[in-house]
């Protein structure tokens, strides 16, 4: 919708989108996602599904009719919108076996030299929970007939939770069982801002062109996160269970998002339809961490671990990650009050191709495909719109990714297939 606009959709792409805006108007957005994928690890294969509900998105235009004629800015409208802008929540769980055990010795073993290294069974689960919302400011205006022109400012918060278990049985050379535990818990708060500027402008009446640039997302960020491990007692050998480890840490530290650049091309048909192309181009160069602004200024020497920690993050960054392309189109069919519409998309991976299973920390993620259809229907000044979206990816989750010295060990894959209903309903005034 990037160069389409007139909906409130658009200022994710292109604030000028909210000057094509002829009446004031407001919308509210709910819907529910089916959480589906499939993990594999060792041609071991478990499906996971989950289902979950929330208000997408709040918001209204208002349009402000020939406040500066003199000056040919012609209509200005201002609008505000809350919408969800990521649901992290995702259950993976793995079975299989690497043949390569995590844990291999039991501190309280009499014999320091014997070792629990034949894996019989190894199983991981990964939930993760929160969301991701934004609040959009946005002021547009159209200047003289074929020209329009926004700005948004946008203030973003993030919620966070993750919570993993791995967990591991191996034997060691006379058969008793070394069984193993870790649990490692993850929770993060964030809020930062961004802003969206963008044109439109339509050389002939049939054809709209858009541009738009957002600024990166600048996060501060607070993170709590505890590891507990567990080692169970060996009854046969008289081997009492180990003390749980534990380790809690804090952090607070600056992220700052990829920017992105759109352009947008639009076919519109009179009041028969459209057709809408977004192609946006995403910098990961400029992601990065960066330590809080107390701590810009640490003391080199006594805190050089944490400084050393932000510069492999970056430098991580820089070496496995990949400006992207991406497309999405978009059309819309209208017959009297019924608007029939569809859309596909392809997001690529940040993740560079030529990477193997040991280059990427933990994760990594593929290529995105989605495609969506929907209907809206009119009712006088009201309108009801429904959508259907469908969105497939296959990541890599390397849950080994501490003993970098099996080379051998396979990771996780994930297969998601995850699906989206919603429904929004809009009055104009």
């Amino acid at each position: 919708m990037g160069a389409v606009g007139g909906d409130l959709s658009s200022l994710n792409i292109n604030p000028a989108g909210i000057a094509i805006y002829h009446h004031s108007e407001i919308s509210l957005t709910y819907g529910s996602i089916n959480h589906s994928n499939e993990t594999n690890y060792y041609e071991s294969t478990q499906s996971n599904q989950s289902t979950t509900f929330n208000r997408n998105q709040v918001g209204a235009v208002i349009v402000f009719d020939d406040p500066l004629i003199a000056n040919n800015w012609s209509k200005v409208s201002f609008a505000i919108n809350h919408q969800r802008t990521a649901n992290f929540h995702t259950r993976n769980s793995f079975f299989g076996n690497s043949r390569f055990p995590s844990f291999i010795s039991h501190p309280n073993d009499p014999d320091p030299e014997n070792t629990y290294e034949n894996a019989i069974s190894q199983s991981f689960y990964n939930y993760i929970d929160g969301k991701s919302s934004k609040l959009n400011l946005a002021l547009a205006g159209q200047y003289g007939k074929n020209f329009y022109a926004g700005f948004s400012l946008n203030i973003h918060h993030l919620d966070f939770s993750q919570s993993t278990t791995l967990n591991e049985l191996s034997t060691d050379e006379d058969g008793n069982i070394l069984d193993a535990l870790t649990t490692e818990n993850l929770n993060e708060t964030a809020d930062g801002f961004s802003i969206n500027v963008g044109f439109i402008y339509k050389p002939i009446r049939a054809v709209r062109l858009g541009l738009s640039f957002e600024s990166p997302i600048w996060y501060e960020l607070s993170e709590e996160a505890n590891t507990r491990e567990l080692i169970a007692s060996i009854p046969a050998e008289n081997i009492e269970a180990a003390a749980p480890y534990t380790n809690n840490s804090n952090l607070d530290y600056l992220l700052r998002t990829p920017s992105k650049l759109s352009l947008s091309g639009a076919l519109v048909i009179g009041k028969i339809g459209f057709i809408n192309l977004d192609y946006t181009y995403k910098a990961y160069n400029t992601l990065s961490t960066d330590p809080p602004q107390h701590l810009s200024n640490l003391d080199p020497i006594n805190n050089q671990e944490i400084i050393n920690g932000f510069k492999e993050n970056n430098q991580y960054f820089s070496d496995v990650l990949q400006n992207t392309h991406n497309i999405n189109i978009g059309g819309e069919f209208r017959v009297k009050n019924t608007s029939l519409r569809f859309g596909v998309g392809h997001e690529q991976s940040p993740f560079r191709k030529s990477l193997n299973a040991r280059d990427f920390d933990i994760l990594s993620i593929g290529d995105q495909l989605t495609s969506s259809l929907g209907a809206g229907f009119r009712f006088g000044a009201s309108r009801l719109d429904l959508a259907y979206r469908k969105v497939l990816q296959n990541n890599k989750y390397d849950f080994n990714d501490l003993n970098q010295q099996y080379e051998r060990i396979n990771t996780g894959s994930v297969n998601n297939k995850n699906s989206r209903i919603i429904a929004t309903y809009t009055c104009s005034f």
